[in-house]
């Protein structure tokens, strides 16, 4: 009697269950590549342009300018003063006359809010606030070229009641006759009572100024 030797093969039952646990498998090995390799989000950040707009008064005498929020109390040429773009707006609708007479400039670090409203910046003038303060160490010819090349009329007025301050408080770099002559030959005549005190003629008293 012969022996039966043939081996029986897995059922169909069988294969379907093990293809289901490979499938199981690739599953989760699949899930744990996509895991290890997620792309980190980036860190974004977002900066908010800055609104202020910042202001230089140019005058050398004192001055006030209120807006419907603020008032602005001005002291002595060069002083900044910094301002939201809406008291900005409503301050240069209020006071553009200023603005035009060189009394107020916008700074120059605001070059591009002063081009788009048509203001010059202080960097514009020919009087600033280091010049102003110079002007006892200039000499004869560079007082009379500071005077040419400021051509505002508000400006000029700044350099002579400068002038005249530090004249009458004795400081030594005004209290000069070649400067006195000079300046009452650029300003037609402002500064006659100076060469009179200077002279010995008259003495002139703060609340004459």
């Amino acid at each position: 009697m012969a022996t039966n030797n043939t081996t029986k093969g897995p059922t169909k039952a069988e294969l379907q269950a093990e293809i289901a646990q490979l499938k199981a498998l690739l599953a989760e090995q699949s899930k744990g590549q996509q895991s290890s390799y997620t792309t980190p989000a980036p860190n974004v950040t977002f900066t908010v342009p800055s609104t202020d707009v910042t202001i230089v008064y140019c005058s050398n005498s004192l001055g006030c300018a209120k807006i419907s929020n603020l008032e602005l109390r001005f002291n002595k040429f060069g002083e900044e003063f910094t301002l939201s773009r809406i008291q900005f707006d409503e301050l240069v609708g209020k006071y553009r006359k200023w603005f035009d007479e060189g009394i107020l400039a916008v700074s120059n670090k605001n070059l591009d809010i002063a081009a788009a409203k048509g203001l010059k910046t202080d960097k514009d003038f020919g009087l600033t606030a280091s010049k102003l303060a110079n002007i006892g160490k200039l000499s004869l010819a560079e007082l009379e070229d500071l005077w040419n090349q400021t051509t505002l009329t508000s400006h000029k007025h700044c350099i002579v009641s400068f002038y005249k301050d530090k004249f009458i408080s004795g400081d030594p770099d005004f209290v000069d006759r070649a400067k006195i002559d000079l300046m009452n030959r650029l300003t037609n005549g402002a500064f006659a009572r100076e060469q009179d005190e200077i002279s010995g003629r008259y003495k002139i008293l703060p609340t004459e100024m």
